[in-house]
């Protein structure tokens, strides 16, 4: 035995046993070959012609067929077409065993689906080699037949499980108020299911929220995070609830119910219904945009905080922006999608390319900006999902009909808060200001207010602490390095403080039907001219936060030499 026939009789050894047709109107070829197969444990099947071997086929369903080419009545070639069509996709080996050796009947055993062919006479071990090789073809294609059996299965009920979470996604965000007139919005998903997310809601004072955040990914994995986040959204804002209130529901809500590599970046904003304030939350997203009315740009605001879902809630940072704004002035938030949208070359857009949009008088930016991005990526599918809104700031057209009163002025109750902290306090770097915010914003009234509360008590103890007992200066600020400075010589003197004391009073009371919070600080530090107060600069990078307090508050008095200062907000019901 040479060499190749060895390696032949390896293969033939582990060769399982099936049962298969033989198709030649030889007798004697029929016999001999069932000889040789039957002694390999095969079971043999017999047809003299092709027109019974296409009866038999049918009736028995062989695993393998060895066709006879030139045979009366019907020949092999037609007996294999018939098969295969009677096959459908199914696999079934027909190997020819022909005395033709011309190129042209070889090739013709192939096209017409014949698997492969053996010459006259037969050898025994070449046969046994070729049903051995296309038994495991046959397993081969059963086993890819099964799995695409599977996979369409699977597809199916993927297909069905999409229809229904797509129902509950939609069902979850019907409440949502896009069609106000204050508002334009582009959402395009870059997948079935959007992994970006807009919601907006009428508050009970007749003002709108707005919510849009950003999932890590995008399709039903991100999608699923929307439906928590959508519950809360509305549950709050049905409330009238703060937007740095929100913000918290928001993150504990998503720590506990998203897996760790999964979170939401996320804007929250708040229109007031006079549409002159803007108080906004950002964690993890691209620059806000605030424009005048002609589409200029104003103010880029930063998103200052981490994503949602990522820091428990002892962790969560809330404080909000609080943007005093101008008749038609207006506001835009966008995901990722726009400045990281990809041309053809793979070079990003780019925020200085957006920012472009908003370098000089463009009525219509909105609409330019979304057309450009598409032109930009060549109309090419999205990497990711591009959101876009626009708020414009006017008075709001709510379809609130009973807004809920924020407070009942005839049956809420005065109340009074102190609170004194010393040096051994204040060393130690912590700020009360959200402690006492949730101390008062648990009061009868307050929970809408305390966005603007919380901004009140954040520059009043500022001024108090690094001005008043400090006695830092604030024009270190006007320049860069100034201002690092300043906040190093905080840092050194906060350390070193040893004598020092801080009183803050609140006190809450109603008049009129209409409630009032007074809030007085007193430091120890040596006070300064009240009369000598300096204005801030356009160009100032700070002071601004008493200009902001005027404008929340009634009134702002200074008086002991500076080292008191009284303000009164008012809260109407």
């Amino acid at each position: 035995m040479n060499k190749v026939d060895e390696d032949i009789s390896d293969s033939q050894e582990s060769a399982k046993a099936m049962k298969i047709l033989v198709v030649d109107d030889t007798e004697a070829n029929r016999r001999l070959l069932g000889w040789m197969l039957e002694d390999e444990g095969h079971t043999v099947q017999e047809a003299e012609n092709g027109e019974l071997a296409v009866a038999l086929f049918k009736e028995t369903n062989p695993d393998l067929v060895l066709m006879d080419v030139m045979m009366p009545i019907m020949d092999g070639f037609e007996a294999t077409k018939a098969i295969k069509e009677y096959l459908g996709g199914k696999h079934v080996p027909i190997i020819f065993l022909t005395a033709l050796s011309d190129d042209a009947s070889l090739a013709k055993c192939l096209s017409i689906g014949g698997d492969d062919f053996l010459s006259k006479p037969i050898n025994e071990q070449v046969l046994q080699a070729k049903i051995k090789a296309h038994s495991r073809i046959k397993d081969l294609n059963e086993q890819l037949n099964e799995q695409n059996a599977k996979l369409t299965k699977m597809h199916q009920l993927t297909e069905h499980e999409h229809k229904i979470a797509k129902t509950v996604f939609e069902g979850a965000l019907a409440a949502s108020k896009l069609d106000d007139p204050n508002i334009r919005h582009y959402i395009s998903p870059a997948a079935t299911f959007n992994g970006d997310l807009l919601l907006a809601a009428y508050s009970p004072s007749g003002g709108l929220y707005t919510l849009m955040a950003d999932f890590t990914g995008h399709g039903l994995p991100a999608a699923i995070g929307a439906v928590p986040l959508s519950q809360v959204f509305f549950d709050a804002t049905e409330q009238g609830v703060s937007v740095s209130s929100i913000a918290r529901d928001l993150n504990r809500s998503l720590e506990k119910f998203l897996p760790d590599d999964m979170f939401a970046a996320a804007a929250i904003a708040e229109l007031n219904a006079e549409g002159t304030r803007v108080t906004l939350w950002m964690g993890g997203m691209p620059d806000a945009i605030l424009t005048d009315h002609k589409g200029r740009l104003k103010q880029k605001i930063q998103s200052a905080h981490m994503p949602l879902g990522i820091l428990e809630d002892h962790e969560f940072e809330r404080e909000p922006f609080i943007l005093e704004v101008e008749t038609n002035d207006r506001l835009y938030v966008y995901t990722d999608g726009i400045p990281e949208a990809l041309n053809c070359n793979g070079v990003m857009y780019g925020e200085e390319r957006l920012l472009q949009h908003f370098s000089s008088s463009k009525p219509n930016a909105f609409n330019e900006l979304i057309s450009d991005v598409i032109d930009y990526t060549g109309h090419k599918g999205q990497i990711d999902d591009i959101t876009l809104l626009e708020l414009t700031c006017r008075p709001v057209q709510s379809d609130q009909v009973n807004p809920a009163p924020t407070f009942d002025a005839a049956h809420t109750l005065p109340w009074q808060f102190r609170m004194t902290l010393t040096a051994k306090e204040l060393c130690q770097g912590h700020s009360p200001v959200g402690q006492l915010t949730d101390m008062v914003g648990n009061a009868p009234g307050i929970e809408a207010h305390k966005d603007y509360l919380h901004t009140i008590l954040t520059e009043l103890f500022a001024n108090a602490l690094e001005h008043g007992i400090l006695k830092l200066d604030s024009d270190l600020k006007r320049t860069e390095q100034g201002y690092l400075d300043y906040y190093q010589q905080r840092a050194h003197k906060l350390r070193s403080l040893n004598q020092g004391e801080l009183e803050i009073n609140i006190r809450f009371y109603v008049n009129d039907h209409t409630g009032y919070l007074m809030i007085q600080l007193d430091d120890s530090g040596p006070g300064f001219d009240i009369n000598s107060r300096n204005a801030t600069g356009d160009n100032d990078s700070f002071g601004r936060g008493i200009e902001l307090i005027e404008s929340l508050c009634d009134s702002v008095t200074y008086s002991q030499n500076g080292t008191r200062v009284e303000v009164t907000y008012r809260i109407d019901d």
